[in-house]
């Protein structure tokens, strides 16, 4: 079977654009992971007495300049929460959400345990552990619509409103709380850490907008942009999109495997 058979298989059926900005989200995402270790972990693992080499400048562009850029922060938070949203989108249209939320809580948990298990084995504090990550977000999220998905469409929107509200005034005006037993949600102490953090408020919220989008936008179940075929340039995302749980899980370990290897040729 070609290529162009293929496509026209693939994108008479699913909704294409979905897929195209979900991996989008994807490919920005592995960027700013791969700048994250660069400023804030291999500067200091691979020089130590500073450097003038251009992967030197680069570490230093990186922590100095991309972290310190306020554009960057803008866009950060505008492929997260685009994310979130194109994840609610697609679970409006899964008859399986229950599997599917189950499915991405076993994911989440495993992470959980082997984040933690790195930082034991390399005797430091948390510095890579995931206690409630956007994985653990997004099984909650998937779940939680699986139980609401009967109720009519407004209280989905009422609700995923309400969930944005609440979150904004906790960021505004956090309580004070003596423990972190409710930092899933959102209240959590000063001792409170996750190298990766996305509570159910207000993040929950938006992906119940998505889903409540999701129906009214594509109420024909269709691409709004028909195509049989795509160009090459647009193969990664969409090939991204549509498996976002693979790269999400594997792209990190994949990141530190190729900058170890490059610190192996090139730092000396």
């Amino acid at each position: 079977m070609n290529e162009k058979t293929k496509d026209t298989q693939i994108y008479s059926t699913r909704i294409w654009e979905v897929d195209f900005l979900r991996g989008l989200c994807v490919f920005l995402m592995i960027f700013d992971h791969m700048m994250f270790d660069l400023a804030f972990v291999f500067r200091s693992v691979w020089f130590t007495d500073g450097g003038n080499s251009i992967l030197y400048s680069l570490c230093n562009f990186a922590r100095f300049s991309y972290f310190a850029w306020d554009l960057r922060g803008i866009v950060w938070y505008a492929v997260v929460l685009g994310f979130i949203i194109l994840c609610g989108i697609s679970c409006s249209f899964s008859r399986s959400n229950f599997k599917r939320g189950l499915k991405l809580a076993a994911v989440a948990a495993l992470l959980s345990i082997v984040t933690w298990g790195i930082d034991r084995v390399l005797g430091q504090g948390n510095q890579f552990i995931i206690r409630f990550g956007i994985l653990h977000m997004l099984a909650a999220a998937i779940l939680l619509y699986w139980l609401l998905s009967r109720y009519e469409k407004k209280w989905l929107l009422t609700n995923g409103i309400l969930f944005i509200v609440l979150g904004i005034i906790f960021t505004i005006n956090p309580p004070t709380v003596n423990n972190n037993l409710l930092a899933f949600i959102g209240p959590h102490n000063q001792y409170f850490y996750s190298a990766d953090y996305f509570p159910l408020l207000p993040w929950v919220g938006y992906f119940l907008v998505g889903t409540v989008l999701g129906p009214w936008i594509y109420h024909k179940k269709r691409s709004l942009f028909g195509r049989t075929s795509v160009n090459m340039a647009e193969r990664p995302l969409l090939f991204a999109g549509r498996h976002a749980l693979v790269f999400y899980v594997l792209h990190q370990p994949a990141v530190y495997f190729i900058l170890l290897l490059i610190g192996l040729i090139f730092v000396r």
